[in-house]
């Protein structure tokens, strides 16, 4: 997110403060983590998209629903996602809850501090859940899906409960190969609506 050009001055006439009064609640702000200040402007930081995320989530849900639009990038993964979703706990609810069989893998999505607010607003709603279970070593946890489309081409993103990836990637689930069915690989910008 680009910094924005302000100053105390411009920021107090904008919200009917004054300069002093805007540069302390600025400061405030910086303070708590919102916003980061630098020569080149004020940019809001990654706690405050996830907050006004939130908030847009639950306005939204208040006004009326439309379809979300989240864009990002293909991300090299570790190569987990086959073995997990082959697991027979896993493999017969999401052919039963998600209505596909899935392609051996998952395709990881980087999305943009501008994106992260789509991720929450995601979480506020009402997951498909596949059900964790226990192995013969180790347990499983549950899954969270969301049935969405990616360039018309049904799919689902997968959001484990258990996971190593941060709230800057998506894992999607598809019926086929994602990077050979759409010719996109590594580093490609992708779009999903769900």
């Amino acid at each position: 997110m680009q910094p924005a050009a302000m100053t105390t001055t411009d920021m107090g006439k904008l919200t009917g403060m004054s300069q002093q009064n805007a540069s302390r609640k600025l400061a405030m702000l910086e303070q708590e983590g919102f916003i980061e200040r630098s020569k080149d402007g004020i940019r809001l930081t990654g706690k405050a998209c996830d907050e006004l995320g939130e908030l847009y989530s639950t306005l939204k849900k208040a006004f009326g629903d439309k379809k979300l639009e989240i864009e990002g990038v293909i991300s090299k993964g570790l190569g987990e996602g086959g073995y997990y979703v082959s697991l027979d706990g896993y493999l017969d609810q999401i052919k039963e809850k998600l209505g596909f069989k899935p392609y051996p893998g998952t395709l990881n999505m980087k999305i943009g501090v501008s994106q992260r607010w789509k991720r929450q607003h995601l979480l506020q709603g009402e997951p498909i859940v596949i059900t964790g279970f226990r192995g013969k070593e180790r347990t499983y946890g549950d899954l969270f899906a969301y049935k969405c489309a990616l360039e018309g081409l049904p799919c689902a993103i997968i959001i484990p409960l258990r996971t190593h990836h941060g709230a800057d990637t998506l894992e999607l689930l598809c019926p086929f190969n994602v990077k050979k069915r759409l010719g996109k690989g590594e580093g490609d910008r992708i779009k999903v609506i769900v």
